[in-house]
C-alpha cells in the first residue's frame, strides 16, 4: 500500500518540487490509514493543503540556502582581519539572526503539523479498534478503558481486539462458574417441588426410624 500511495503523491505533486523524504513521510502516514485501493486516490487529494505548505517551506529554505551562499561568496574577498571584525560584530554567527529565525520559524510548524498528523492517525485507529471490538460483540464496559491505546500497525489494532476479546471470554466463565459452584445442591442430586421432599431424604429419614 505505501508504494502505491507513494506513486499516487510523486504524480498528482510534481509539479511542487517536494522532495523525496517528504513524500515518503507522507505516504507511511497515510499508509496507516489507508485501508483498500480504491481509497488511495480521495487520501492522496486530501493532503493538498499540507503539501503546498511543505512546498512553502522548500522555497524559503531554498532562498535562504542562496542568500547564505551569495553573503559567504561576498566575504571570501575580505582579508582574515576583516572577517574576525564582523564575527565579533555578530557574535561569530555564520547563519543571519533573521534567517535563523524564520528557519525555527518553519520546523515549529513542521513539528505542529507532524503533531496534528499523528493525532489523526490515533483517532482513525481508535474507530477502527471499536468497530472491530463491536465486530467481536465485546461489551463496552469491558473495553472503555483501553481506547486511548495507541498503534503503529494495522494488524496490532485486530491482534489487541481479539485478546480483549479472549480476556472477556475467561471472565464471563469464571463468573459463570462461580455462580454454579454457589448454588446449593439438593441432596443426591434429587430436584424437588417446593414444599416436598426427595425421595432419597425420604428413604433417609425412614431408615434412622427403624
Amino acid at each position: 500500500m505505501f508504494d502505491k500511495i507513494l506513486s499516487g503523491l510523486k504524480t498528482k505533486y510534481k509539479d511542487l518540487g517536494l522532495s523525496e523524504t517528504i513524500l515518503k513521510v507522507t505516504a507511511e502516514t497515510l499508509a496507516k490509514t489507508v485501508e483498500k485501493e480504491e481509497d488511495i486516490e480521495t487520501a492522496v487529494a486530501g493532503v493538498e493543503g499540507q503539501m503546498k505548505i511543505y512546498q512553502s517551506f522548500a522555497d524559503q529554505n531554498r532562498t535562504l540556502q542562496t542568500e547564505i551562499t551569495n553573503l559567504k561568496k561576498a566575504g571570501e574577498g575580505k582579508s582574515e582581519e576583516k572577517k574576525e571584525e564582523e564575527k565579533k560584530e555578530t557574535g561569530g554567527e555564520e547563519v543571519p539572526a533573521w534567517a535563523k529565525a524564520i528557519i525555527d520559524s518553519n520546523k515549529a510548524i513542521l513539528e505542529k503539523q507532524n503533531q496534528l498528523d499523528a493525532e489523526k492517525v490515533n483517532k482513525t485507529n481508535a474507530e477502527k479498534l471499536v468497530s472491530k471490538l463491536k465486530e467481536l460483540g465485546v461489551n463496552e464496559s469491558f473495553y472503555s478503558l483501553h481506547l486511548g491505546k495507541t498503534f503503529e500497525k494495522e494488524d496490532e489494532i485486530e491482534s489487541f481486539a481479539n485478546s480483549i476479546k479472549e480476556a472477556e471470554d475467561k471472565y464471563l466463565q469464571d463468573t459463570s462458574n462461580e455462580k454454579l459452584k454457589s448454588k446449593d445442591v439438593p441432596l443426591f442430586g434429587q430436584t424437588t417441588k417446593e414444599g416436598e421432599v426427595s425421595p432419597d431424604v425420604q428413604a433417609l429419614i425412614d431408615s434412622k426410624k427403624s
